[in-house]
């Protein structure tokens, strides 16, 4: 879902989860967005491949969050936009 362009919005939060594996890039992005209003973006950072490609965008998704992946050489960064309140 990548209705918007994200890719020039400033994050509200950075979140780095570098060096991380699945599940946990998936499950910390989870658990920050839960946290955050209605409206937040989220930029996530990481270098796992699964977790940029599937996990992540599945999560989105299934959310209906819109969402944008940008690879910068090896690592991902990953724009959210919590739409409502969950």
């Amino acid at each position: 879902m990548t209705s918007e362009n994200l890719e020039s919005v400033k994050p509200d939060e950075i979140m780095d989860v570098l060096g991380e594996t699945c599940p946990y890039p998936q499950l910390y992005t989870k658990k920050k967005l839960e946290k955050m209003a209605a409206g937040s973006v989220l930029e996530v950072i990481t270098d796992h491949p699964p977790a940029a490609e599937e996990t992540i965008p599945g999560y989105c998704r299934d959310m209906k969050y819109p969402y944008v992946v940008k690879k910068e050489g090896a690592v991902y960064k990953i724009i959210v936009r919590k739409t409502k309140t969950e």
